[in-house]
This record gives structure tokens, C-alpha cells and sequence, in this order.
């Protein structure tokens, strides 16, 4: 039937009420957000919508790393936070991100000097942050610099491959949102706007990594 809603075009429209439950999520916290547990579920629906999105293209890989992804999301929700199991889940996400960028770059190639430079560059300061980071690490130490290594090393095959540009931009947002969770963690720093803009980033980063790698055009 031509006006049929196709398993591509049904995925698609998943992708505005992911962004309305993300975006939603900003209230937790004040008097618009939910109450516990409600919020810990509200925290991963949009990324389990993402998720939803990636199955229905054919993704498997990409509805991996974001089903992880959501897992880790309601292990730091709870009460008290489960941030081992937190860190553990989405360290395994970036595994998957990270071989979905190896595989672009067997199949289509590198970018060249431009990305291997880029990615030593990032390379040395994921190296100079943890070493930055060490003294507040406390019993996370051992899980928190294991989980560095593994989002540098995914964020670096990115900019070494060839994947589309959306996809490069959201493995580095992801660091970035993560460095603002680090210092929080590990330097007491904490204003007022930090909170906001780990989501904001994190989700950008989301959205980014699962338009980009869904994208089966060549970059």
C-alpha cells in the first residue's frame, strides 16, 4: 500500500517524543519534575526510544550501546546511586560505539593525518585530565580510569574514521559531558548550570551517535 507507514518512517517519528522526554527530564529536581522512581524511568525513556529507532533501521549494534546506555541511566538515578553499575553500563556502551567506528574504518577507510592528529591530540588530554582527576578518584579509581581509557579510545576512533560528521560530533560531546559528571565527581566543582548541561550534552551526544550511525551514506 503507498501510504503504508513503513518500519524506517514509523522509527523516524520516534525520534520527536525521544527528544520531548529528554528534554522533560531537565525539570527533575524542581516542582514540575516526577517523583522517585517515576524520575529514574523518565531519565532513560528517550534513550530507550533511541534505542527503538536503531532496532527499527536495522541497527543492532546502535540499540545496543543505547540500551546499555539506558541502563546506566537509571543506575546513577537511584537511591543511592549505583555508580559502579553506572559506570559499568556505559562503559560497555562505548565498547559498542567503539566497534562500530573500527568497522567504519575497515570498510571505508580513515581520514587521513587530519584525524590521526585530532585523535592524538585528544588522546594526551583524556591523559592529562585523568592524571588531573587521580587524587579525587577515592574508591572509584580503578572503574573511572578504565572507563576514560574506553570513551577516549571510542571518541578517537571516530575522528580516525570516515563516519558522518554527526556521529564524530556526538562521540566528543559525550566526552565532554562526561568530563563535566568527572568534575563534579572527583573536584567538588558543581554550579548551578552544570547539572543542566551534562543532560543537554548528553543527550545531544545521543542523538548525534545514533543519526550518524544509522546513516548508511558514505561520509
Amino acid at each position: 500500500m503507498a501510504n503504508a507507514i513503513t518500519p524506517g518512517r514509523t522509527g523516524t517519528l520516534l525520534l520527536v517524543p525521544a527528544l520531548l522526554l529528554a528534554t522533560f527530564y531537565l525539570f527533575d529536581g524542581t516542582g514540575l519534575g516526577l517523583p522517585y522512581p517515576w524520575n529514574a524511568a523518565l531519565k532513560a525513556s528517550g534513550i530507550v526510544l533511541l534505542a527503538v529507532y536503531a532496532g527499527l533501521k536495522r541497527f543492532p549494534l546502535v540499540a545496543l550501546a543505547l540500551g546499555l546506555s539506558a541502563v546506566g541511566d537509571v543506575m546513577l538515578a537511584l537511591q543511592q546511586a549505583q555508580m559502579t553499575f553506572g559506570i559499568a553500563a556505559f562503559g560497555l556502551a562505548h565498547i559498542v560505539y567503539a566497534v562500530l567506528f573500527a568497522g567504519l574504518i575497515r570498510a571505508r577507510g580513515t581520514r587521513g593525518l587530519p584525524g590521526y592528529i585530532a585523535a592524538g591530540v585528544l588522546a594526551l588530554t583524556g591523559i592529562a585530565l585523568l592524571v588531573w582527576l587521580q587524587p579525587g578518584m577515592g574508591d572509584l579509581r580503578i572503574p573511572a580510569t578504565i572507563y576514560n581509557g574506553v570513551i577516549v579510545v571510542m571518541a578517537c576512533l571516530a575522528l580516525i574514521s570516515r563516519a558522518p560528521m554527526i556521529a564524530v560530533a556526538g562521540a566528543l560531546i559525550f566526552v565532554l559531558s562526561d568530563t563535566l559528571i568527572a568534575l563534579d565527581l572527583f573536584m567538588d566543582y558543581d554550579p548551578a548550570w552544570r547539572g543542566p548541561a551534562v543532560w543537554v550534552t548528553y543527550v545531544a551526544a545521543q542523538f548525534g551517535l545514533v543519526l550518524g550511525l544509522t546513516d548508511s551514506r558514505e561520509s
